[in-house]
């Protein structure tokens, strides 16, 4: 910091203070799980980070939001995505976050920098941000710090704002201003400490968030790994804090209660929850890999006529599912080793197109993927589920294909269980049991996700 505090006003140290205290910040493997839980982007639905620190919740939604909608205008996306962040350093940090991923989509530099302004908000959400019902999804990070240890000048300020039940804990205080700007089908998708689930002091703030909202879906996580920047401590040790992710939505029968009574993390009981094995225990269920922009590592047809054949692969993405039935492949996945560089015509294709490769996308090694799948065995047939369907319907894919993109999960198993395993995945009880716990969309579709097809009962 280049700033000295002295010279800051006593309101500005004390967003300095409260930033050193509880600048924590999310890996992003934990951030895409949340948001792989949340239904979002879709069409006018509105994502809100109340804290978003160093823009890490916002930059992952950006790059989903440009994915789905590559072609949005300005005005849209600051309207669909926005963040609120108090102190400067971290705003600007979010800011620059934001801008450089809309760089690496085809934005110029100068209207990259003028969107990220406005949909990073150097303002206080707990005073400044909505009130009434605006977010269709809340998602983030928010700080969590004992009432005791805010600077007492933003005490004041958040004590005059905020209702009695949500100012034991500054993490209280975010929940409760989530849950009242949050709309009517909205979703909260959170990370937080642990505490307010289950200590006494938090029992008033679980009895008014529970009135319109309930947990559906709670996970421990390892402190060790879920975040890369901790509090002031020293270097290699986690913060002292037990994390969750949570994620809150209008109560439904396959939902856990908000009360005054306390949720145990490491012990839920719930009325639906199964007991036996489920899908996960017998099957490996993973999703296809993502190989970058089209037209590098996946070739049309006339392209993988220019290629060595013993490098492609024949691969499929979901416009090859048509009425449940897999079409003939249309595109090519070329295969490479880390270990030895392909042919000098595979080289020479991937250098000349290598430049449009989005830049998470890029390897150290130039011939490899973004995700590696030259160890991904095609031997057998396997199962795949579309993760966005209106039902639990599995279409076979013969050996020899390689599904790709991350809206696809894969099943596999042996031939004898794959066959019991589709015939279980088509069958009512299954459709029944996802229809109760997956995430509902739009025109009576439903979010299949892979952490949901692992938790699926089965009865073979």
């Amino acid at each position: 910091m280049n700033r000295d505090l002295f010279t800051l006003s006593p309101r500005d140290q004390a967003i300095h203070t409260l930033h050193a205290a509880t600048a924590i910040y999310t890996r992003e493997p934990v951030v895409d799980d949340l948001l792989d839980a949340v239904d979002w982007p879709r069409g006018k639905r509105r994502l809100v980070d109340p804290s978003c620190g160093d823009g890490v919740f916002l930059g992952r939604a950006l790059v989903r939001l440009l994915r789905e909608e590559p072609d949005i205008d300005g005005d849209t996306l600051v309207d669909v995505l926005q963040g609120w962040e108090l102190h400067p350093g971290a705003a600007q940090h979010s800011r620059e976050r934001v801008a450089e991923i809309l760089e690496e989509h085809g934005w110029c530099a100068t209207m990259a920098a003028a969107i990220a302004t406005r949909l990073v908000r150097h303002a206080d959400f707990l005073t400044q941000g909505p009130t009434t019902p605006y977010c269709h999804v809340i998602a983030g990070n928010p700080p969590y710090l004992r009432w005791a240890n805010v600077p007492a000048l933003l005490r004041e300020e958040y004590a005059a704002a905020l209702p009695q039940h949500a100012v034991a804990d500054l993490l209280h205080s975010f929940l409760d201003r989530c849950a009242s700007a949050l709309l009517p089908d909205g979703e909260v998708a959170l990370v937080t400490a642990d505490r307010w689930l289950f200590n006494l002091g938090a029992s008033k703030l679980r009895e008014a968030i529970g009135k319109r909202l309930a947990i559906d879906h709670l996970r421990r996580l390892d402190p060790s790994t879920t975040f890369y920047r901790p509090k002031d401590r020293r270097a290699g040790t986690p913060p002292r804090i037990h994390p969750v992710a949570v994620v809150l939505r209008p109560p439904s029968p396959a939902s856990i209660p908000l009360s005054a009574a306390p949720v145990f993390p490491d012990r839920l009981e719930h009325p639906n929850q199964h007991k036996g094995p489920t899908l996960g225990d017998i099957a490996s269920v993973t999703l296809a890999p993502w190989l970058g922009t089209n037209g590098i590592f996946v070739v049309d047809e006339a392209t993988a006529a220019t290629l060595p054949a013993e490098f492609l692969v024949p691969a499929i993405d979901t416009d090859d599912i048509r009425d449940g039935q897999l079409q003939p492949p249309k595109r090519y996945a070329i295969r490479t080793n880390p270990d030895t560089p392909p042919p000098p015509a595979i080289l020479a294709h991937l250098k000349a197109n290598m430049h449009r490769m989005a830049k998470r996308g890029l390897r150290k090694i130039p011939w490899m993927p973004p995700e590696s799948w030259h160890r991904r065995s095609l031997s057998e047939p396997i199962l795949l589920v579309p993760r966005i369907a209106r039902t639990l319907r599995p279409v076979r894919v013969p050996q020899g294909v390689l599904p790709i993109n991350h809206n696809l999960s894969i099943v596999a198993a042996d031939s004898k269980t794959l066959d019991e395993i589709e015939e279980m995945l088509s069958s009512k009880d299954a459709n029944e049991w996802m229809q109760a716990h997956a995430a509902r969309l739009e025109s009576e579709f439903f979010s299949l996700t892979t952490t949901l097809l692992r938790q699926l009962p089965v009865r073979l």
